[in-house]
């Protein structure tokens, strides 16, 4: 099991950060042209006076490479169950992948910290774990290898347009 704790700022207010998180044309640029994945495919999408919930399906471009790429193969994909839950303004998800199935979970919550007046710290926790015997520990290295790697690419496209926008 790997826990990965991410913590990054965004140069808007949390309840901007939500508003863009949840919205369907925004979520696809991000993969598109932030992370340069293909596009995502939203499965599912309800909200209620408590809670938004959405499921996202997803195809990531990997950074792995020896046996974790022979594993992997060109193929993996995911789909992300997340649950936003208004009263506490956090996010929850798991995510299953495609080609390891109910083997290889990634879960977790996240959540917009205020900073200052016009900004806030994306906060991120996440577990990844893999019951795939003598070969769990390495796929749980890349996995956080490209959780730690993708965050950032994320923070740096949302502040760009953010400011794109202010302009």
């Amino acid at each position: 099991m790997r826990r990965c704790d991410v913590s990054l700022p965004v140069e808007c207010t949390p309840a901007r950060f939500w508003a863009l998180y949840l919205d369907e044309d925004f979520n696809r640029d991000t993969f598109l042209h932030g992370l340069r994945w293909s596009e995502p495919r939203i499965t599912a999408y309800r909200e209620t006076e408590t809670e938004i919930l959405r499921n996202v399906a997803a195809h990531p471009k990997l950074d792995v490479s020896g046996r974790a790429a022979r594993l992997v193969g060109e193929s993996l994909g995911y789909e992300e169950f997340g649950r936003f839950d208004r009263a506490t303004q956090i996010f929850h998800f798991r995510q299953r992948t495609t080609v390891f199935g109910d083997r290889l979970w990634i879960h977790g919550h996240m959540r917009a910290d205020p900073r200052g007046e016009a900004g806030m710290h994306w906060r991120t926790q996440a577990t990844v774990e893999c019951s795939i015997p003598a070969v769990g520990g390495l796929l749980e290295r890349a996995v956080e290898h490209n959780l730690l790697r993708s965050y950032p690419l994320c923070q740096r496209y949302w502040n760009q347009r953010l400011r794109a926008e202010q302009a």
